[in-house]
């Protein structure tokens, strides 16, 4: 694609290129200052056709998986990835060549576009300009709570949407630059997928009220705890007691947008003790307090 990326329409063009043919959850960009763009996609469903993702000439393409995704990487024809990719992992494609891949499952997906010209302008203020690049899926804390920041820009900062993820992308793309300048190491594949790790997942997902324990989810996969604990974290990034409040959360954030019902309800549904321990988990995760989200978001 060598149009540049300077309003919406490219972006929609780039994705139904990619094929996908969904409606995109979130498409904002260019932003007025960094010309960086902000793009989330999902879907429900697998799509094991293999598809071209043709980088952009002009920009990088930060992709960042919000959720697990079975997939299948083909890079220059050979086969460089076939499993689940973790939650929480993103990758820095350079703005050049391109990949194939098939998906075998459904996914969220964040991909921020970044011009080169900004990489280039941030380089210049170091004093050893750096190579951008972390090609492998790779998990950092502080990406993604910068990413969940941008994402979420309109309950924190209203109007000053596009302004406030400037600010978050200048300060993501500096991290990125100090951090990942090189390639990072690939990191170590799991054992527990396919059929077992969908179990689990959706056992998971079934008990967020009244919650799981390791050893019933260990059992459901015939191994034992510790065993299941190791295997789980390298399959989705997280450890399970973590990704069971992250699944809490999200639900959590669905109820407050699609409805009224009382923050004590919401918890209790939700799996947390109370409308505070809601409160205080929700700011922690989306830096704004659950009633005030509901409120900026109209509901």
């Amino acid at each position: 694609m060598g149009t540049a990326i300077d309003n919406t329409e490219v972006l929609k063009d780039w994705f139904l290129r990619s094929g996908v043919h969904t409606p995109l959850h979130t498409c904002i960009g260019p932003l007025p200052s960094s010309k960086a763009s902000i793009v989330r996609w999902t879907s429900n469903q697998p799509d094991s056709m293999i598809q071209t993702i043709s980088s952009h000439p002009n920009d990088y393409r930060i992709a960042i998986m919000l959720e697990p995704v079975d997939a299948r990487i083909w890079l220059h024809g050979q086969p460089v990835w076939g499993g689940v990719i973790a939650a929480e992992r993103f990758r820095i494609c350079p703005p050049s060549g391109s990949s194939q891949w098939s998906r075998l499952s459904s996914c969220d997906i964040v991909n921020l576009f970044v011009p080169a010209t900004l990489i280039d302008n941030l380089n210049a203020q170091r004093e050893t300009p750096l190579s951008l690049g972390a090609q492998q899926f790779t998990s950092d804390r502080h990406v993604m709570e910068l990413v969940r920041r941008m994402l979420n820009a309109d309950a924190l900062a209203g109007p000053l949407q596009s302004q406030y993820c400037d600010g978050m992308m200048v300060a993501l793309l500096s991290y990125l630059l100090e951090h990942y300048s090189r390639p990072a190491a690939a990191p170590q594949s799991s054992t527990l997928g396919g059929g077992r790790l969908r179990r689990v997942l959706t056992h998971m997902g079934s008990n967020l009220a009244s919650g799981v324990s390791n050893r019933d989810l260990a059992a459901l996969c015939g191994m034992s705890e510790a065993h299941f604990s190791r295997e789980f974290h390298l399959a989705l990034g997280l450890p399970p007691h973590r990704y069971l409040m992250k699944m809490r959360l999200e639900q959590a954030r669905t109820m407050l947008l699609s409805g009224g019902r009382p923050m004590g309800d919401i918890a209790e549904a939700c799996g947390f003790h109370d409308a505070s321990h809601l409160s205080r988990t929700f700011s922690r995760h989306f830096g704004t307090p659950p009633a005030r989200f509901r409120q900026l978001r109209g509901n």
